[in-house]
């Protein structure tokens, strides 16, 4: 059954990292972050992608009229701001039923068959009807840049759309940058915080591999919080049975092994869960901190204990650095 499972495989590109997962699995979850910015994905095709914000921008129009949104906070859309080449739009928008001193630019972009939708929160307190309320802010030591933060968040916001790219599923960039579900941003001088997860999922179990440069080595590791995990542990129906700590192409795991009896729907499943902290000891900004989970809770697998092992062990063997990572 394994075997069939890994009859064939594909490269799968997560930040920095890379995993080889069996080729039937698709990646459910397509959002990632990536400084102050939500980044959401999707394939379709560019008639789609041209109705989609045609629609978009009609629910914005329309949203001025809603309850709870005031006249005195409208219009709605504050700008729309077109990008070159046909590429899509940012809207400049209203964040519903609140003051419109805290605001939202939403990008909708489309490179290589891929819509993306970029969100970033802004305040701007600019307008003259602010300017009592903008004395609080300057007394507890805001500069104008960071009351009035959309020159600066927009600026960031084309930058980042500059150096994004659409890309397949198993497509995997040669260049520095990291790869986020269905792109990739390329790098530039600065550093970034990037928050990065792939889900994936069949009758069987879940497995998932999440990337975080925004957790920084600070001597806490899986290991050292195990003996915790397993006090927990002692009041659930499941158990700590392993406990594995290897370097994976350069790259150093701990991993730790858990299995129980789960009561569900009136039946007794044997439940699997098993979680990897790889880099945990060492992690920086430009060395990410990878977890990688995989477990079959509420669900019936059909694999045995021995099967769910040889499995994790296939898909954490792959882990691996991808091209100019660094």
């Amino acid at each position: 059954m394994v075997n069939d499972l890994f009859s064939k495989t594909k490269p799968q590109c997560i930040g920095i990292y890379m995993v080889d997962v069996p080729e039937i699995f698709n990646n459910v979850r397509n959002v990632s972050t990536y400084d102050d910015f939500k980044i959401e994905s999707k394939f379709i095709y560019r008639p789609a992608f041209e109705q989609r914000i045609a629609r978009r921008e009609q629910e914005l129009h329309n949203a001025i009229n809603m309850p709870g949104n005031e006249p005195e906070n409208g219009p709605f859309i504050k700008e729309i701001i077109r990008l070159p080449n046909n590429q899509g739009v940012i809207f400049d928008r209203n964040i519903p039923n609140q003051d419109d001193l805290g605001r939202v630019l939403e990008a909708h972009v489309y490179i290589n068959h891929i819509a993306f939708i970029i969100t970033t929160e802004i305040l701007d307190l600019s307008p003259s009807k602010y300017m009592e309320r903008k004395k609080t802010y300057i007394n507890a030591g805001f500069t104008e840049a960071e009351m009035n933060e959309k020159p600066s968040k927009l600026a960031a916001l084309r930058s980042l759309i500059s150096r994004l790219n659409g890309r397949l599923d198993d497509e995997i960039p040669t260049e520095k940058g990291v790869c986020i579900p269905n792109g990739f941003i390329s790098g530039d001088s600065s550093q970034h915080k990037v928050v990065i997860g792939f889900n994936y999922e069949n009758e069987d179990f879940k497995l998932s591999v999440n990337t975080n440069n925004t957790m920084l080595a600070d001597g806490d590791t899986l290991f050292g919080r195990s003996d915790a995990i397993d006090d927990e542990l002692k009041h659930s129906y499941m158990k700590l049975i392993k406990k594995e700590s290897l370097t994976v192409n350069s790259i150093p795991t701990e991993a730790l092994f858990v299995q129980g009896i789960q009561p569900y729907d009136g039946k007794k499943l044997q439940v699997y869960d098993f979680i990897l902290y790889a880099n945990e000891a060492v992690a920086t900004a430009s060395r990410h901190l990878v977890k990688i989970g995989m477990n079959s809770q509420y669900k019936q697998t059909r694999y045995s204990e021995e099967q769910m092992v040889d499995i994790w062990d296939r898909v954490v063997s792959s882990l691996r650095y991808k091209p100019n990572a660094f």
